[in-house]
């Protein structure tokens, strides 16, 4: 998980995350709510009330982006595609999927299913409405509200340029048209590019007219579609050159394997200044007690270094995120960044440690493979 997320718990399975950048527009979505809609609304209203429908109002709408992203990932494990996690931040939110689906029928229902869920609740919201605002105010603007903002959020969605969900339901289309999953990509994220020029040109107009705050966020919002339509395509490449190959190829099987009683000071000037070596393990090849790092000896203040043994600070080798020998090297990759490491054991069916392998290897790997720039 990386540093910059908390984890909120699991829904149908699927780890939901928050990224700090979400607290930010939660709290900018509470303020206009609280100081500006509501009290023009309802000029009527108390103060508490108008600042307590901002705050549940916020919290309601971010719970319907949440289902908006638990339909994608419901549908995508219904279709056999693995989901990472959902994270909620400062543009909504998204479903982590871990790989394409098979077929361009399930591509096309996975793009429709978040929409699809918005439109229910859109509905379920302006039921809502329709049955209480007879008898609360409040309750029925709540309805009425939120009905709006997941019609905009299914409509915003079905945008036909990648990576939003429309563009996703385009690039369905393209697959089963050009029967390529690399040639639909291509166009559906030119396709989200070109819209992304065109929300960023029209949130320009509108800056420069005078509507700065929605002007700015519109073209914010366009610059963000652009880099992720050109990642999507970009990442998309990136798996087809790692297709087919395996963690065994590129690891380092040049560990050192250190006795447990062997002290800090002798690890750091024996093996650590001047090494080159990333993968040290503590105990013998075939009885191995667990791994060391170079953050293991930074735990420990120097002055403890000569009373230290590294046994007591490697560790232990149930706890330590490792791949298989054969583990695609896709999901190497995906697995580093899912768990924000730089590096990764390489571990046999017995629990032996074969070696290790890093982002330097992949690196190495793709230089001398083809651009993969759109």
């Amino acid at each position: 998980m990386a540093r910059d997320q908390i984890k909120l718990g699991k829904l149908f399975g699927v780890p939901v995350r928050l990224d700090y950048s979400w607290l930010l527009i939660f709290a900018l979505g509470t303020y206009n709510l609280g100081q500006a809609y509501f009290p023009q609304a309802f000029p009527e209203w108390p103060t508490w009330l108008v600042w307590l429908m901002g705050v549940v109002t916020s919290l309601s709408f971010f719970g319907s982006v949440l289902l908006h992203e638990v339909g994608h990932a419901v549908v995508a494990r219904r279709i056999g595609v693995p989901v990472h996690d959902i994270t909620l931040y400062l543009f909504g939110g998204a479903a982590q999927i871990a790989e394409e689906p098979k077929s361009a029928r399930g591509e096309a229902i996975l793009g429709a299913a978040g929409p699809a869920v918005s439109l229910l609740l859109a509905g379920a919201f302006g039921l809502l409405h329709l049955a209480t605002r007879g008898v609360s105010e409040a309750v029925g603007a709540y309805g009425i509200l939120l009905a709006g903002m997941n019609l905009s959020l299914a409509v915003f969605n079905m945008i036909p340029g990648f990576p939003l969900d429309g563009g996703r339901v385009l690039r369905a289309l393209l697959w089963a048209w050009k029967g390529d999953l690399t040639v639909a990509t291509r166009s559906a994220a030119r396709v989200g590019q070109m819209v992304a020029y065109g929300m960023i040109f029209v949130g320009a107009l509108l800056a420069f007219g005078g509507n700065l705050q929605n002007g700015l966020w519109l073209a914010f919002i366009g610059l963000f579609i652009e880099s992720a339509a050109r990642n999507s395509y970009a990442q998309l490449s990136l798996r087809n050159v790692l297709n087919g190959h395996v963690a065994s190829e590129l690891m380092s099987r040049e560990c050192n394997y250190l006795p447990p009683q062997l002290t800090l000071d002798v690890l750091v000037n024996q093996y650590l200044v001047g090494g080159a070596r990333r993968c040290y393990v503590v105990g013998r090849p075939d009885e191995a007690q667990g791994l060391l790092t170079v953050h293991n000896v930074r735990r420990v203040p120097e002055s403890d270094w000569r009373t230290t043994r590294v046994g007591e600070v490697a560790t232990p080798l149930e706890d330590v995120i490792s791949v298989r020998e054969d583990t695609p090297l896709w999901d190497v990759l995906q697995r580093m960044t899912t768990e924000g490491v730089n590096q990764l054991p390489v571990r046999d069916e017995a629990g032996n440690v074969l070696g290790m392998i890093s982002r330097d290897h992949l690196i190495t790997f793709l230089r001398d493979r083809p651009e993969m720039d759109m």
